[in-house]
């Protein structure tokens, strides 16, 4: 019997942005569909070129997972590491091509085999997944008040009101010290729904709120509900008191549709 998905990709420029950044792929392989690859590379936009830079990693490994012959995209571990090499290689060739310090992007990508998912990820963009009502961040954010989760000074939600909450520290294309992706492997059982999303959505939506998304709408519309929401749909965040409390530095309510807004998804049925 042939297995019934959803696979989906969205992007929204917002509303202050005057062009969209952001690259996505969503595919199954063309050998065998039961093999995809869903990727999201969000283009720096404090550098010329972000566009260019999450096209090009965009392009590059979707070629690169067409070509590639099934059995080996099914040796888990041997692509974990190719993938890693390819991020070092996509690098390389921003760098020779471009210089340093000229263009960057972030990527996060999930690769579903027979029997794993792979995530690899550089940047901020995250991937979820969903099964029992639960959703889980399965990626952690390069950036740079991450580590105030991670201590557990701040709870994850409040990162977003930080004013240097989107300044990252993993990125492909600017140097070689910053290229430096994370690959976690995951059970294909342990998810209904697979979701990728770029800052763009998360700044603007909780946990909670992208948890609330998915139990109450169709499944066909829940990537159009979660992007509309981030870019048309006044949060009604305030800072909370505590960070006042406990960090002298500005804050600030992100505004929607304040960046691009992208996701691809994954949906059993």
């Amino acid at each position: 019997m042939k297995e019934e998905f959803i696979l989906q990709q969205k992007t929204d420029i917002g509303l202050i942005r005057d062009k969209n950044e952001d690259s996505l792929v969503t595919i199954s392989h063309p050998k065998d569909s039961s093999i995809k690859l869903l990727a999201i590379a969000d283009g720096m936009g404090g550098k010329d070129l972000g566009d260019v830079a999450s096209n090009y990693v965009i392009t590059e490994l979707s070629n690169w997972f067409k070509r590639k012959k099934v059995d080996l995209l099914n040796d888990t571990l041997t692509i974990s590491l190719e993938l890693k090499d390819l991020i070092i290689k996509y690098n390389n060739y921003l760098i020779n091509h471009y210089g340093e310090n000229k263009l960057g992007t972030t990527l996060t990508l999930a690769l579903i085999n027979f029997t794993d998912t792979i995530v690899l990820n550089i940047g901020d963009s995250r991937c979820y997944i969903y099964k029992d009502d639960n959703l889980t961040q399965i990626t952690e954010d390069d950036s740079q008040v991450w580590l105030y989760y991670k201590t557990g000074e701040v709870d994850k939600e409040d990162l977003r009101f930080f004013s240097t909450s989107n300044f990252i520290s993993a990125c492909i294309g600017i140097n070689d010290e910053l290229c430096v992706s994370n690959v976690v492997t995951i059970d294909n059982s342990s998810y209904d729904i697979l979701l990728l999303l770029t800052d763009g959505v998360t700044d603007l939506l909780t946990d909670k709120k992208i948890k609330e998304i998915i139990s109450n709408t169709k499944s066909q519309v829940i990537l159009d509900r979660l992007i509309q929401e981030a870019v048309y749909v006044d949060q009604k965040q305030v800072v909370p008191s505590r960070l006042k409390r406990l960090f002298k530095e500005p804050f600030y309510v992100p505004l929607h549709g304040k960046d691009n807004a992208s996701g691809v998804i994954f949906i059993k049925r």
